[in-house]
């Protein structure tokens, strides 16, 4: 049986056959055995169950390595942190550059100018970044000194 277009009455949409004027056709369907699945015979996705594992493992996965980049970087810090000394460059998390002038436990004195002694007592945790360590420098003197003994 054909409806008003010439397509058999199979392929055409109920909806659009009766605003043709024509006879509306069920739409067929056809289940999985045991009555669930979706129309025209399909189950579950086959892969549906393992794509969701995949996913979880993923966020663990990423989660573990954000966890772990983190204490590398806290340990860094601490580091860097318990190696300041007198006459070193630091900046601050506010953007102060300075030299530290002296350490009283968790706090440091730096001096930002020079000319007119400015100085200011920070919290040692507010030092973002060793801009020149003394501790540097004093090993490059050493090295240079070595140097020249060994080239006399």
């Amino acid at each position: 049986m054909t409806d008003q277009i010439g397509l058999p009455s199979a392929f055409v949409h109920p909806v659009l056959a009766q605003a043709l004027g024509g006879e509306t056709a069920p739409i067929p369907t056809t289940q999985a055995p045991g009555g669930t699945g979706a129309p025209g015979g399909q189950g579950p996705a086959p892969a549906g169950n393992s794509v969701f594992f995949f996913a979880i493992i993923l966020m663990f996965g990423m989660f573990v390595m954000m966890s772990m980049s983190g204490r590398k970087e806290k340990k860094k810090r601490a580091a860097m942190l318990s190696e300041l000394g007198k006459r070193d460059k630091v900046r601050t998390a506010g953007g102060i550059i300075g030299t530290i002038v002296e350490m009283k436990g968790d706090e440091v004195l730096i001096e930002t100018d020079k000319s007119s002694h400015t100085r200011l007592w920070l919290a040692k945790g507010s030092v973002s970044t060793v801009l020149n360590s003394s501790s540097s420098l004093n090993k490059s003197d050493s090295a240079a000194d070595d140097l020249e003994t060994i080239s006399a």
